[in-house]
């Protein structure tokens, strides 16, 4: 298991990349049986009691996971990190980071719903 490392990027793009295989339309949602337990300034772990696994995910990913209590689309999940930073990378890098955040916390972490 790895910490997640991504670096967040700016703005809100509503369309997903073709090569991401995600609708834009596909709404996320964090699953309710995990536990989040914050590491300091790291970030955080993840633990899904279920299939008895942890992720590791960094500060942005905390902001992220608390925003998933509620279904988003990954454009909703860029324009929330778009407006929770400054000096951000391009909107393309934001999209991309995003998308594989959604991807490798599903299933079991995240699920489309």
């Amino acid at each position: 298991m790895k910490p997640d490392t991504r670096t967040p990027g700016p703005a809100a793009g509503t369309e997903s990349s073709a090569d991401s295989g995600i609708s834009a339309t596909a709404m996320f949602v964090a699953n309710p049986d995990v536990s989040c337990r914050i590491e300091g300034d790291a970030g955080a772990v993840l633990f899904n009691p279920d299939t008895d696994t942890t992720r590791l995910i960094n500060p942005t990913g905390i902001l992220i996971w608390n925003y998933l209590s509620e279904p988003h689309t990954v454009g909703e999940i860029v324009a929330f990190v778009a407006g929770s930073y400054s000096n951000l990378p391009d909107t393309a890098s934001v999209q991309k980071d995003a998308e594989a955040f959604v991807k490798d916390l599903a299933p079991g972490f995240v699920s489309e719903c």
